[in-house]
């Protein structure tokens, strides 16, 4: 009689165990903003009912800091947000390793959804996100109010199982601060500032370029190093920008400076992602985040992280040589362009000048606040003025006119011999891209001979097979370092 209880109590609590707490059934945890309730009730209905077995238990959720407190306090398969920040924040923090924008709401609200990296049903979150993404689920969202995005954006590693969903996007944040969203792989590229376009080049990124800045074609150098060049589009510069070409060519990402900021918004009102690298507002030591930034948009960061390690290496080599150089001891170089009374501005032709141990008799001067061709126009009283040491011209042609004007023979640097012409290949090696640090090594040279003695010929070329896979014969490394190669110069 014992026993027969004992058994009964047994069979009892093992149907109390079936009925009430089912270990057959899947039971799941979504966590989403309360504004999606209504929303998610309905599609929790659809979801248990398409998934016999599948208990999909609904948490809402009005802050994020609430949000992240349930993903710490347990076990949490599938997360919703409607801020990409959230997102990108949970992505980071090793929550999630995808997420997808399924839908828009009122003033534009974007919603996301991923499944938690550490979800243990995973299969079971991926068939809710395929429902949500499926013509039904779509029905959903629109009996609701809100808009599907169709096909959804994806960002991360997302499953293979939601491919055929969605179209694969990374978010780029610019120099400027601004959330740039791009597709994955970028395969159509405009770049509208010729150091950019080098910048592309360099990290082998030639074959994505469908539009360029109209300086970069006449580079005589560069149409032998990438012939191609003379059949890419020309998109214009940034103050002469061609919007209804760089339309029809379909870009999946422009590139460009901030100045002027109106030809950044009308791209933006055009719908066509923009990023930010203001080339020729930086100074030396930040060229490097902007190449890696760059490597980023275009899915070059292996070459990228190569070229400005190499950047910051020969930056490193003379700064630990010239930063021991007192200002009152420096030499006092003027870079002149055109008949002599131009002078380059960006802060890294001034940068340059500094790390090469000298310091620029011009670096007080400022260029068009609404952007332009960098320099700044002097006069033959400034010059004498300031009666530079060393002149730096930015062709044989600047040199000749300087040697040849009896205005110019009082300044020190005429009477002592030290008028230079600056090296040029694809493009002078003291305007901000990666051949400056050329240029810094071959100033610092001329200006610290005792100090600085090095292998040119040797450098030159191991660069350009290096980052451009070009081997230069030693005509045009002779021509580089004598500043022979052809090039417009825009406002010279």
């Amino acid at each position: 009689m014992v026993v027969s209880l004992a058994v009964l109590m047994v069979l009892v609590l093992t149907a109390w165990v079936f009925v009430y707490l089912k270990p057959w059934v899947v039971r799941m945890v979504a966590l989403y903003p309360y504004t999606l309730s209504a929303t998610f009730e309905e599609l929790e209905r659809l979801f248990e009912g398409e998934n016999g077995g599948v208990d999909l238990e609904l948490k809402p959720y009005h802050v994020r800091e609430e949000l992240y407190t349930l993903l710490d306090e347990g076990e949490v398969d599938i997360v919703i947000a409607e801020d990409l920040s959230v997102m990108e924040m949970l992505s980071e923090n090793g929550y999630v390793n995808w997420y997808l924008e399924f839908a828009t709401g009122d003033g534009g609200t974007a919603y996301y959804i991923a499944a938690s990296r550490n979800s243990k049903h995973l299969e079971q979150a991926l068939a809710f996100t395929q429902l949500l993404l499926s013509e039904e689920g779509k029905d959903v969202l629109r009996e609701y109010g809100y808009e599907p995005v169709t096909p959804a954006m994806g960002f991360g590693d997302v499953p293979e199982e939601l491919r055929e969903y969605a179209l694969e996007f990374k978010s780029v944040i610019d120099w400027l601060g601004r959330r740039v969203i791009v597709p994955k792989p970028v395969k159509r590229v405009v770049s509208i500032v010729p150091m950019i376009t080098l910048s592309i080049l360099m990290m082998d990124g030639g074959d994505l370029l469908v539009g360029v800045d109209s300086v970069s074609p006449t580079s005589e150098l560069l149409t032998k190093v990438f012939p191609q060049i003379k059949n890419i589009p020309v998109a214009g510069a940034p103050w002469s920008v061609n919007i209804e070409l760089i339309l029809s060519l379909d870009p999946d990402v422009v590139l460009t400076t901030d100045r002027p900021m109106e030809v950044v918004k009308k791209f933006e009102e055009l719908e066509i992602p923009v990023v930010i690298v203001p080339m020729g507002r930086l100074h030396c030591d930040q060229l490097p985040e902007a190449i890696r930034l760059i490597g980023k948009v275009i899915d070059r960061e292996d070459k990228a992280e190569e070229l400005a390690s190499y950047c910051e290496e020969k930056m490193m080599a003379l700064m630990n040589v010239t930063s021991k150089i007192p200002r009152s001891e420096r030499a006092k170089v003027y870079i002149a362009i055109s008949d002599g009374l131009k002078t380059h501005i960006t802060y890294i032709s001034r940068d340059i000048v500094w790390i090469a141990g000298g310091v620029n008799v011009a670096e007080n001067l400022s260029g068009p606040a609404g952007g332009g061709p960098p320099m700044a126009a002097v006069s033959m009283e400034t010059v004498l003025t300031w009666n530079p040491d060393v002149i730096i011209t930015w062709d044989p042609k600047v040199k000749e006119l300087i040697l040849s004007d009896p205005r110019w023979a009082e300044v020190n640097a005429v009477k002592n011999n030290r008028v230079y012409v600056i090296p040029r290949g694809l493009r002078s090696w003291i305007t901000p891209e990666p051949e400056a640090f050329l240029g810094a090594m071959w100033l610092a040279e001329k200006l610290n001979p005792d100090a600085f003695s090095f292998n040119f010929e040797e450098e030159v070329k191991l660069f350009y097979h290096r980052f451009l896979g070009y081997e230069l014969s030693d005509e045009e490394l002779s021509r580089i370092l004598s500043g022979e190669y052809g090039v417009e110069i825009p406002g010279t």
